[in-house]
């Protein structure tokens, strides 16, 4: 008895090691796998550029065990073609009022619009393809400052008075976040040499300053600002896309049959067969919404409830139930 009871337990003994065994080859097998495809990865990242990557379109674990569904967090309005032909049928400006009003007027349409164009060559009629990028990186790093500082500077009255924003916070990091997304938009498109990355920086450095002073003493002045800011933004896109739409232009012939980056496609939900002069048209629309959004609070009062609050809430709606429908079209 005592024999046949040994037997059997050295017998599930030689099991479970073989078991033990085999699941260890098995996970050596996965890993080695893996450790083969992160290499083959790692080599190709090495050999492109880093950024160019993300950690969604490669075999590798996020460290954090984080499912790869990450998406922008902050909904931009989806523009529909309807809505983009009606806002270019005209391009609306603001007449200066108050002696604010007019400097603001001055420093961005005779001063910044006029030496901008100056520095990058930019000929209205009939531009350059590179004038033109060179121009968008710089344009919309910059034009993403304003919302980030009047945010930023919202956020911190709120905490120094304990009372409450009344939405405006919401509505300004959107157009930060807006402006960041153009930015990346376009890198996608064009690189961004030593000079132009310099250029960025001190536009950043001196312009943080400078707003935030400006929001300290004026909040409706900088709003202003930003209003005249992205009726030029707006004026500009608007040009480049009739120069890109009219044969025999520089632009016609290098940007007229370029595809729509896919980083592009998923922010504003186009076609999977959007063109580069989709993508122009959606940046030339989220510019049109920052001049009315930011010429509104120019004449508001600093503890006016945000009109716009209702609209982020329609927005985001909207783009799930896109988002909703194209996942049932996958299936």
């Amino acid at each position: 008895m005592k024999t046949c009871v040994f037997y059997v337990i050295c017998e599930y003994s030689e099991i479970q090691t073989w078991s033990w065994f085999s699941a260890q080859k098995v996970w050596l097998n996965e890993t080695s796998e893996t450790a083969v495809q992160e290499t083959a990865v790692q080599e190709e990242m090495r050999e492109g550029d880093r950024s160019m990557m993300h950690f969604r379109t490669t075999p590798q674990r996020h460290p954090l065990n984080v499912p790869k569904t990450w998406k922008n967090p902050m909904q931009n309005h989806v523009w529909n073609t309807e809505e983009i032909e009606e806002r270019m049928k005209a391009l609306p400006t603001h007449t200066p009022e108050t002696w604010t009003d007019k400097a603001m007027h001055f420093l961005v349409k005779r001063v910044l619009y006029n030496g901008f164009n100056w520095i990058t060559g930019f000929d209205k009629t009939n531009p350059t393809a590179r004038s033109c990028a060179w121009r968008l990186i710089i344009l919309e790093s910059v034009a993403g400052v304003p919302g980030m500082v009047a945010a930023g500077m919202r956020h911190f009255r709120s905490l120094r008075t304990l009372r409450r924003d009344y939405g405006w916070i919401h509505t300004l990091l959107e157009e930060a976040e807006n402006e960041r997304m153009h930015l990346l938009v376009c890198l996608k498109m064009f690189g961004a040499g030593i000079f132009t990355r310099t250029m960025v920086i001190s536009a950043q450095y001196s312009m943080v300053g400078f707003l935030s002073l400006t929001y300290l003493v004026n909040p409706k002045a900088l709003h202003r600002f930003v209003g005249y800011l992205e009726e030029t933004a707006s004026q500009t896109y608007f040009d480049l896309i009739k120069c890109t739409e009219t044969p025999g232009t520089h632009l016609h012939r290098e940007w007229n049959n370029l595809k729509a980056p896919t980083l592009a496609i998923n922010y504003w939900k186009m076609k999977e067969d959007a063109m580069w002069i989709d993508v122009l048209k959606n940046l030339f629309a989220d510019e049109t919404n920052h001049r009315d959004v930011n010429h509104t609070f120019a004449m508001m009062k600093n503890d006016d409830p945000n009109p716009y609050v209702h609209k982020h809430l329609e927005d985001a709606a909207k783009a799930w139930r896109l988002e909703g429908n194209d996942s049932q079209k996958k299936k």
